[in-house]
C-alpha cells in the first residue's frame, strides 16, 4: 500500500520525475508499478513518452490567469520617507530643514505622485529617524548582546554644551558578514563622573536592555585612573561582577603615553620651541602669506605648520616631521623676522640655529616614526587581536636593540630585561639614533657636546621601554601572548604554542565549560592532522572559524563544534578603544555651537540611526528600510514611540519642582530641544 502510494506521487506528474535540461512537463500519465529509478529512465526513453513529447512542444500552452498582487501606493510613500530620514542621518542635516526639503521636491519632480503625498515636515522627520531608524537599529544591538558574547568600550567626555556624556560602545562578531564590529550601544548623560558613578549608569542599562552582565568578554577604555584603577576604578567594580572578563588598556593611549614620558628625559627647549612655531603662524594671516612666499624661493612643498595638540596621539610626531620638512624655509623666515623681534622670532631663529637642535628633531622624528606606526595599526577598526604581541614585542626588541648589547637580546627573554639596567648598555657612541641623524653627526658634527647629545638619546629610549614594559604584558606565557592562535595559520601549524589549548580555555570560562575542556582538546589536536581538507577555506581569522562550524565527519556531524565557536567568540576581544574616540568625534559634528541644545538622547538617535545604514555597507541611496521598520511606520507605531515619550516629559516637567518657587533648592528641570 505505501509502495503504491510513493509510487503513484513519482508518475502521476511526470514533470517532476522526468524533468531534464529541455524543462519537460506533464506529459505521460501513466502509472508504473514496482519501479525505481533505473525504470524511470527506461520510460523516458520509450517511443511513447518522446512522442508526447514531441507533440506537446506544438501544442498551445495556456496559462491560468492569477490575479496580479497590486502594490499599495502608500508604501512606496513611507519608503521615500524612510530614505529622505537615512539621507538626514547620514550627513547630519537638521530636522528643520525637512520643511523647506519637501516642499522643494514638489516643485522639482511636479508629475511625481509619491513626493506629492510626502508630508514630512521637522517632526515628522524626527521621529521617524529616532523612533524608526535608531529604535530598530537599537534593538538589534541590545538583542545580538542578549545572545552573544562582546566587549564593552566606554569613555566620558564633556560635549560643547559643557554637559558630561558617557558613550557605551560594543564590539561582537558579526555572523552574517563573518566580521567583528563595533557599535555603539547607547549614549548616556550622566553626572556623577567617577568611576562608582559611571559603573552605576552602565549596569543599570544592561540591567533595563536585559543583557546579562556575563556575556560580557573583554573591556577597554583609555588608561585614566577612574577606568582602570586596579582598586578602585571601572574595571575593578566590572571584575566584581564578571571575574573573568579581560581587561587591556588601549594600546593607542598606551603608546601616546610612553612617547610623552619619554619626551621629559630630552632638553626642555625643545617643547617650547615646537609650541612657539606653530602658534606663531597661527596668529597671523600676513604670516602665513609670508611664509608661502619664501616656501616658492627656497622651493619647500606648500605645506602649513601643523599645531602641536596635547590629546591628539600622533600629534607630536606630524609637527616634527613637518618642522624639518620645511626647515630651510622656516630658517630663512624666522632670520627676516628677528630683525624686529615680534612675538619670539629671535629666540626662535636662535634655537634653529644652535648645534644639536636638527639632531635632536631627526632623532624624535626616527623613533617617534616607530611609535606612530604602531598606534595607527591599531586604531584600525578591524580585527587586530591576534598580532598584538607580536607586533608590540617586535617593536618593542628593536628599540631595545638601539641601546642595548646584541647577547643580552639573544640570551634573555623580553620579560626578563631591565631596561634600567646601565650594565646592559652599550657605550655611548655606539647608540643607534637613526640614519638621518648619524648622517647629520658626520655632516655637521657636535664636538664636544656630541656625548651629551647621545647620553641624552639613550636616556629617552631608555624611558620609552620602561614604559612599554610598564603598560604592555611582555610574559611570554601569558594571555595576550597565547591569542595569536586565533590566527588560523599559527592554529594550523606544527610548531603552535601553547600545545594544550586548555591554558588558554581557563581564563574564559564563559565561553568553554570546564566539563568540555576535554573535547576541546580533542578537536585540537583533531584540526592539526585534518588540516589538508581546511585549505580551501578562507585563511582571514574572522572567516575561518565561522566557515570551520560547516565542516562535517564521516557522520555528517560537525567536526569542530566547541573549537570554532571558542575561537570565533575570542574575535570579540579589543586591542583599542579608539572606536569611542571616533565616536565623540563624530558627536561633535553634530552637537555644534548651533545646536548646542540638542539632548543626549536624541544625540543618541541620530547617531544610531546613521549607524544602521553604515552596518549594511552601502550608502543612504542604496539603504534598504526593512520590512518591521516600513509596517512601523505604515501603521503608526513610529508615531506612537514619540507621543509617549512626549507624555513621559511632560509628565517629568509637571511633577518637577516650581522653578520660581522661593522654598525650592532644586534647579529647573531641563528643557526638552530634541525638536
Amino acid at each position: 500500500m505505501v509502495r503504491d502510494e510513493l509510487t503513484r506521487k513519482y508518475f502521476v506528474n511526470c514533470d517532476r520525475i522526468l524533468e531534464t535540461r529541455d524543462n519537460e512537463i506533464k506529459i505521460c500519465d501513466s502509472k508504473l508499478k514496482n519501479c525505481n529509478k533505473s525504470g524511470l529512465m527506461a520510460h523516458k526513453e520509450t517511443s511513447k513518452h518522446m512522442k508526447n513529447f514531441e507533440a506537446k512542444k506544438k501544442s498551445l500552452s495556456i496559462k491560468c490567469f492569477t490575479r496580479k498582487q497590486v502594490e499599495d501606493p502608500q508604501d512606496k510613500v513611507h519608503n521615500a520617507e524612510l530614505l529622505l530620514s537615512a539621507f538626514m542621518a547620514e550627513h547630519g542635516m537638521p530636522f528643520s530643514q525637512a520643511d523647506h526639503l519637501i516642499e522643494v521636491m514638489k516643485k522639482m519632480f511636479p508629475e511625481c505622485d509619491t513626493v506629492k503625498k510626502m508630508t514630512m515636515k521637522k517632526t515628522k522627520a524626527s521621529y521617524v529617524m529616532q523612533y524608526g531608524l535608531a529604535w530598530e537599529e537599537r534593538q538589534e544591538i541590545v538583542e545580538i548582546c542578549r545572545e552573544n558574547k562582546f566587549s564593552l568600550m566606554i569613555d566620558e567626555s564633556t560635549d560643547v554644551s559643557v554637559t558630561q556624556i558617557l558613550a557605551v560602545m560594543v564590539r561582537f562578531y558579526d555572523k552574517k558578514k563573518c566580521q567583528v564590529t563595533d557599535a555603539l550601544l547607547d549614549i548616556i548623560e550622566v553626572e556623577d563622573a567617577s568611576a562608582e558613578g559611571l559603573y552605576k549608569v552602565v549596569k543599570e542599562l544592561f540591567q533595563s536592555k536585559n543583557i546579562p552582565l556575563t556575556n560580557i568578554i573583554g573591556f577597554a577604555s583609555d588608561n585614566c585612573s577612574a577606568m582602570m584603577g586596579v582598586h578602585n576604578g571601572f574595571q575593578a567594580r566590572l571584575k566584581e561582577d564578571v571575574p573573568s572578563v579581560y581587561i587591556l588598556g588601549c594600546v593607542c593611549h598606551s603608546f601616546a603615553l610612553c612617547a610623552s614620558h619619554a619626551c621629559i628625559h630630552l632638553p626642555s627647549y625643545l617643547e617650547s620651541f615646537l609650541k612657539n612655531v606653530c602658534c606663531y603662524f597661527s596668529r597671523s594671516s600676513k604670516r602665513q602669506h609670508q611664509f608661502r612666499l619664501i616656501q616658492e624661493v627656497v622651493h619647500s612643498p606648500k605645506h602649513k605648520m601643523i599645531k602641536l595638540s596635547q590629546t591628539r596621539w600622533l600629534s607630536r610626531g606630524q609637527v616634527i616631521s613637518r618642522v624639518l620638512e620645511q626647515w630651510d624655509a622656516l630658517l630663512l623666515f624666522f632670520q627676516t623676522e628677528s630683525a624686529s623681534d615680534e612675538d619670539g622670532a629671535s629666540q626662535i631663529y636662535k634655537t634653529m640655529s644652535r648645534k644639536g637642535t636638527k639632531h635632536m628633531l631627526l632623532f624624535l622624528n626616527y623613533i617617534l616614526g616607530k611609535v606612530d606606526r604602531m598606534n595607527k595599526e591599531f586604531q584600525a577598526e578591524s580585527f587586530r587581536l591576534s598580532s598584538l604581541y607580536s607586533s608590540i614585542s617586535d617593536e618593542y626588541r628593536n628599540i631595545l636593540s638601539m641601546f642595548l648589547k646584541n647577547e643580552v637580546l639573544e640570551s634573555r627573554k623580553l620579560s626578563d630585561i631591565n631596561p634600567h639596567n646601565s650594565s646592559l648598555y652599550l657605550g655611548v657612541d655606539d647608540v643607534n639614533v637613526g640614519g638621518r641623524c648619524s648622517a647629520l653627526l658626520l655632516k655637521e658634527p657636535l664636538g664636544e657636546s656630541k656625548r651629551k647629545f647621545l647620553a641624552d638619546c639613550r636616556g629617552f629610549l631608555v624611558e620609552l621601554c620602561a614604559q612599554i614594559r610598564k603598560r604592555f604584558p611582555l610574559d611570554e606565557n601569558g594571555v595576550l601572548a597565547q591569542l595569536h592562535i586565533i590566527d588560523p595559520k599559527v592554529a594550523l601549524s606544527p610548531q603552535r604554542k601553547p600545545k594544550f589549548i586548555a591554558k588558554l580555555a581557563v581564563h574564559f570560562p564563559t565561553l568553554v565549560n570546564e566539563a568540555n575542556l576535554d573535547d576541546l582538546q580533542d578537536e585540537w589536536e583533531s584540526l592539526l592532522w585534518f588540516k589538508g581538507s581546511l585549505q580551501s577555506l578562507n585563511q582571514l581569522p574572522t572567516s575561518f572559524w565561522q566557515e570551520l562550524l560547516q565542516v562535517k565527519d564521516a557522520n555528517n556531524k560537525t567536526k569542530f563544534p566547541i573549537l570554532a565557536v571558542f575561537m570565533r567568540d575570542l574575535l570579540a576581544l579589543p586591542h583599542s578603544s579608539a572606536s569611542v574616540e571616533r565616536m565623540f568625534s563624530k558627536i561633535n559634528l553634530i552637537k555644534t555651537k548651533q545646536s548646542n541644545s540638542l539632548l543626549s538622547n536624541t544625540v543618541a538617535n541620530r547617531m544610531l540611526a546613521k549607524q544602521a545604514i553604515a552596518r549594511q555597507g552601502v550608502s543612504c541611496y542604496d539603504w534598504k528600510p526593512s520590512k518591521v521598520l516600513l509596517s512601523d511606520l505604515k501603521t503608526g507605531k513610529c508615531h506612537q514611540r514619540y507621543k509617549d515619550m512626549c507624555s513621559k516629559v511632560e509628565m517629568a516637567t509637571l511633577h518637577s519642582p516650581d522653578p520660581d518657587d522661593d522654598d525650592s533648592d532644586e534647579e529647573p528641570p531641563l528643557q526638552v530641544y530634541a525638536y
